[in-house]
């Protein structure tokens, strides 16, 4: 008689510390890749008994299916805010999460799993349409529908890129218009030289007398500067670099030593130099 009181005493024990609760979904069908779900669990005590560790955390994965957010207390319910973010190749049905609450008495709360229906991230077809398509195997490898239609198209890609290549060799060396200012010529002429690797330093100088000859609108020599910079005030901020080439030029040609003239590079950089003032004149 004592063994059977304490038997019926531990059912009623583990009844009061085993509580379940119920779950309902607002929605438990249709349901897509990203939709959310609310899930409201109707709790046997009210929601301040709770112990807060025992909730389920936030920004948690539950499972294959559902991502929890959020969750709030109100009263004798718990809501669960959930995400879906798997859904499988076929629509299927799956369950919601088990979890297990206490209260701060000790006691524990069962909140069991409901059904729901996620779709497929595949389009449906008919029984039909499904028996007539042959499963593709998993070691099948995916070759392109219209492979002819490709290699038109890899074809006339080559062709539009070595006929673009064509036309900008051509008009860097020699087919660009003749109808250019003085120091765009120069810098064309003598960026040709750079890359053919003619880096003739006469040839330079002589190129780029003429493109001051062409902005003076007359032949400048060393004596003369002062018509330059009459006719071509926006080449004054280069004064300096000018009557060294000028006297540099000088010295190689009209004198009886014959003075080393200017590397090329040193008159490329005061062809670019002009260059940019002509632009901006």
């Amino acid at each position: 008689m004592r063994v059977f009181t304490l038997m019926s005493l531990l059912l009623v024990s583990l009844h009061l510390q085993a509580d379940d609760a119920s779950i309902t979904l607002d929605r438990s069908w249709g349901l897509l890749l990203g939709d959310h779900i609310t899930a409201t669990v109707t709790l046997p005590v009210a929601a301040m008994e709770l112990d807060s560790h025992s909730l389920p955390q936030h920004d948690k994965r539950y499972g294959p299916w559902l991502y929890l957010n959020d969750s709030v207390l109100s009263g004798d319910q718990l809501t669960l805010f959930f995400q879906l973010i798997n859904v499988p190749a076929e629509n299927r049905e799956v369950a919601t999460p088990e979890l297990e609450l206490r209260t701060q008495a000790g006691d524990f709360i069962n909140v069991p799993a409901t059904m729901m229906q996620i779709g497929s991230f595949l389009e449906q077809a008919s029984d039909a349409e499904t028996a007539s398509v042959p499963a593709p195997r998993g070691d099948m490898r995916l070759l392109p529908t219209t492979p002819h239609e490709l290699r038109w198209q890899r074809n006339l890609a080559l062709a539009v890129l070595i006929l673009s290549s064509l036309i900008w060799l051509a008009w860097h060396f020699g087919l660009r218009p003749r109808h250019r200012l003085p120091f765009a010529m120069a810098m064309f002429e003598l960026n040709k030289m750079r890359i053919l690797g003619r880096k003739d330093v006469d040839a330079a100088s002589r190129c780029l007398h003429q493109a001051f000859n062409r902005s003076a609108g007359r032949v400048v020599i060393n004596s003369e500067l002062s018509g330059l910079w009459q006719q071509c005030p926006w080449l004054t901020p280069l004064q300096t670099e000018i009557n060294s080439f000028y006297q540099s030029s000088a010295a190689h040609y009209f004198s009886r030593t014959q003075a080393e003239p200017q590397g090329f590079d040193v008159m490329l950089k005061l062809a670019r130099a002009c260059r940019e003032k002509e632009r901006l004149a």
